[in-house]
């Protein structure tokens, strides 16, 4: 069995697509998932999890290629000089 996933805009009666997508012929079932509400906190959480997987990485990848990656101090220097 596949699955297809179709996003609805939601000014669009859900039902009425829901019934037309069952008339299908092969169609088993249909399900209505709705997007999770994220709180403020949880969309920064997962904006902090997210740029601290793609830092390490960006590390790890470094390494992989024998590349030495810029210091501390030298990327506060570069965020200075651009601010100049």
């Amino acid at each position: 069995m596949e699955q297809i996933l179709v996003t609805v805009d939601t000014n669009q009666p859900l039902q009425n697509i829901r019934k037309a997508i069952n008339m299908l012929r092969g169609v088993v079932s249909t399900t209505v998932v709705k997007e999770p509400i994220l709180t403020k906190t949880q969309m920064q959480q997962a904006y902090v999890k997210e740029s601290l997987t793609r830092a390490l990485q960006e590390v790890k990848l470094a390494k992989l290629e024998g590349r030495k990656l810029q210091s501390v101090d030298d990327f506060l220097k570069e965020l200075d000089e651009e601010e100049s």
